[in-house]
């Protein structure tokens, strides 16, 4: 039983790092009145965005439950890479930016909820894998 009730936790908080990070990061550009890049981009990449923003939210994640801190750095380093030439744009400077932040802020509070969850009434994960990583 103890094992569902791990499952379930952790999936909701992968829901809320994932699908509801997108929907909460959507939200947040329409309040700042930033322009929707993926609106304007083509349909046949126009899923990249919201992957991104998912497999960013993951990595954060592990960073953060791992305590490896450097993680963090890593994804603002490549994603700021990857658009660098893009970023002369000051609209798209503040859309990135904003973005980015809300993610790292979004990533940091859903893992630490989950984890608070995890050690007051779950089956404290962290201690459980490790436990298992040292036994192995």
């Amino acid at each position: 039983m103890q094992i569902l009730h791990a499952a379930i936790y952790t999936i909701v908080a992968i829901v809320l790092l994932t699908g509801a990070g997108n929907w909460a990061c959507r939200a947040l550009f329409r309040f700042a009145g930033l322009k929707d890049d993926s609106a304007v981009a083509p349909k046949t990449i126009r899923p990249a965005g919201w992957i991104i923003g998912w497999l960013e939210r993951l990595i954060l994640a592990i960073g953060i439950l791992t305590h490896s801190w450097e993680v963090l750095l890593a994804v603002i380093a490549l994603k700021t890479v990857a658009r660098f030439k893009e970023l002369d744009d000051q609209q798209f400077a503040e859309y990135f930016l904003v973005g980015s932040l809300f993610s790292v802020l979004w990533a940091v509070l859903i893992t630490s909820l989950w984890l608070f969850y995890d050690n007051h009434f779950g089956v404290d994960l962290r201690d459980w894998v490790s436990m298992m990583i040292d036994a192995g």
